[in-house]
């Protein structure tokens, strides 16, 4: 009975603690929050290890975003840690895809996803396992940025070369909609 009672009340103060941001990341909030910064996606519910990858490769300069990577750069290793882990610890954010006016695009974006298997890295649901990142519903343009960067070789794969040699093979149509489809999926 006192274990139960100690596990309850363990669970019931769980929630409090992962709404509890560490100080190092209220600077993250402001972009990353809740009302989310022009071009910066949701980061709550990835993976602590994909977090902690991508802030890696800002702070080594290996992902360029000047803003990323001024934030990054101050960052200790504990620092990387606390954040991969905080944000992890946060539900992914229940938004609504933007309606779907262009649905030939939603059709051949899926097509595209099945036919370079975009699912078999980021989930049936693309939103992700374990290094691959949810892809499902972040902002259009985010998107199409990050494959085209993927493509470009200028954003590096946390998962080997995966994502450099998918995108290499995508076209610019491919991207567009890819891109599309990824932002409206119900």
């Amino acid at each position: 009975m006192r274990v139960a009672l100690g596990l309850l009340t363990l669970l019931a103060v769980a929630p409090a603690r992962a709404a509890e941001a560490p100080e190092v990341a209220q600077a993250c909030l402001a972009c990353h929050g809740e009302a989310l910064a022009e071009g910066a996606p949701p980061i709550a519910g990835h993976s602590s290890n994909y977090i902690q990858l991508q802030l890696v490769f800002f702070r080594a300069g290996r992902r360029k975003n000047e803003i990323m990577q001024g934030v990054a750069e101050g960052l200790s290793d504990n620092d990387i840690r606390a954040l991969g882990k905080y944000f992890a610890s946060l539900p992914v954010p229940d938004a609504k895809p933007p309606a779907d006016t262009r649905a030939e695009l939603t059709r051949t974006g899926e097509a595209t996803a099945a036919r370079h298997r975009c699912a078999a890295c980021h989930g049936d649901a693309y939103l992700g396992i374990q290094a691959a990142p949810r892809v499902a519903r972040l902002p259009e343009a985010y998107l199409a940025k990050a494959l085209t960067d993927y493509r470009a070789g200028t954003r590096p794969s946390s998962g080997g070369a995966a994502m450099t040699e998918v995108a290499g093979a995508l076209s610019d149509a491919d991207i567009t909609a890819l891109a599309h489809y990824l932002a409206v999926l119900p």
